[in-house]
């Protein structure tokens, strides 16, 4: 019987470290293997504008790096950068006397979606130049709670106290 103890103790012990480490590999915030770096570059002859996106996490909310550079013809110079995110937060950045720019915003995602963000570059000569990317968040599965560790431990508690009763309650033998 003590035997028995022992393996189910044993045996406890290494499904407790699989469903560990498992749901840590499932779970980690830094999974590189689903970061995304994205870079997208527009000229209309008038603006160059230069923007990537880095996403910096995969747990909600899922927060990106967006940077961008932007450079005017000889003789104009960049007046605002206006930054769209796609989820209904935007931004207008002023400048003055630089005919180039380059600047990195952050920004954190709430929910869920397919997002298209957008950076516009407006000269002194009217000119407006523009880069986007869309970036996508899949709607995540749904973990349900396993069972298997509650379920042994529980086993482990019901057979500890089995064999502690009966090696409390066996008589002794008298000599």
């Amino acid at each position: 019987m003590r035997s028995l103890v022992v393996g189910f103790i044993v045996l406890a012990a290494a499904l407790a470290t699989l469903t560990m480490s498992s749901a840590a590999a499932v779970n980690s915030p830094q999974d590189a293997s689903t970061l995304s770096l994205t870079s997208t570059t527009t000229s209309n002859g008038q603006l160059t504008v230069v923007f990537n996106s880095v996403q910096l996490d995969t747990i909600s909310p899922q927060a990106y790096a967006f940077g961008v550079a932007a450079q005017a013809l000889q003789g104009f110079t960049i007046t605002r950068l206006h930054w769209d995110f796609g989820d209904g937060v935007s931004l207008d950045v002023p400048y003055c006397c630089q005919s180039q720019v380059s600047e990195v915003r952050y920004h954190a995602y709430q929910q869920p979606g397919t997002y298209t963000v957008t950076v516009t570059a407006y000269d002194s000569g009217g000119n407006m130049g523009d880069a986007a990317t869309t970036i996508s968040w899949a709607t995540p599965v749904p973990e349900f709670q396993t069972a298997t560790l509650p379920l042994l431990l529980s086993m482990l508690t019901v057979l500890s106290v089995t064999a502690l009763m009966r090696k409390r309650t066996r008589p002794t033998k008298q000599t």
